[in-house]
């Protein structure tokens, strides 16, 4: 019977044991699991930090890019100013106003002839505002149209050296048929002739006005709209230069 009792008590400590052992196993597994878990949230940490530390480096190097280009973009807009203003003042130095322009071609034109620079010069030093003319002279003549033309449809000047003569657009009458005359209210072109048969052109509206230099002389000759059919010419005689 003393054995029996040992027996059972033997089997009673086996079985306390045993279950002390499996809730420290259990204890073990859940303290195992739970320190597996923080170390994977110490490591996420570490690695979100570390992306963001990234992310701030990669933000300041580009905003140190962008700093730079700004600043290559100033300097550079500063650069272009600055030559838009040495163009513009180079422009206005250089390049003729609007009511200089027909003169600076009229002296290409003149140096392409082989009238030297020289020569151009002095005569432009020689020019004065106040004019040395000699009393003026008024003719008058038919313009020629399309449709009619006359013996009487010119003039001359300074010792018949020079023609003057015109062609003007048919006038329409009411019912729009042509007419033997010119119409005054178009434009109309009027020719200088020099004696050897050069000539010089000018095209418009009345009144027009024509200038033709001869040696020392200056012949300048203004066209208005004269009776039915003619134009009055008045030439003036002007020392030049």
């Amino acid at each position: 019977m003393s054995y029996g009792l040992h027996d059972y008590e033997r089997r009673y400590r086996r079985r306390i044991w045993g279950r002390v052992f499996r809730i420290l196993l259990v204890l073990g597994v859940l303290a195992g699991i739970g320190l597996f878990s923080y170390q994977l949230g110490i490591e996420d940490r570490r690695a979100q930090l570390d992306k963001l530390r990234e992310e701030q480096t990669s933000l300041r190097e580009r905003n140190e890019a962008l700093t730079t280009q700004a600043q290559t973009a100033q300097s550079q807009a500063q650069a272009l100013q600055q030559r838009i203003a040495e163009w513009q003042t180079r422009y206005e130095r250089e390049v003729p106003r609007q009511e200089l322009r027909p003169l600076m071609g009229l002296i290409e034109q003149r140096l392409k002839d082989g009238v030297t620079l020289d020569r151009l010069s002095f005569v432009v030093g020689q020019a004065s505002s106040v004019r040395d003319c000699q009393g003026a002279e008024t003719k008058r003549f038919l313009v020629r149209t399309p449709l009619a033309s006359s013996a009487n449809s010119y003039v001359t000047f300074a010792n018949n050296t020079l023609t003057v003569s015109a062609l003007g657009e048919t006038a329409l009458n009411a019912e729009g048929r042509p007419e033997a005359w010119f119409d005054p209210e178009k434009p109309m072109t009027v020719t200088v002739t020099k004696i050897g048969g050069e000539e010089k052109v000018a095209t418009g509206p009345l009144p027009l006005t024509q200038s033709v230099v001869v040696g020392s002389v200056e012949h300048r000759f203004s066209v208005i709209a004269g009776p039915r059919g003619f134009v009055q010419v008045t030439a003036d005689r002007c020392r030049y230069p």
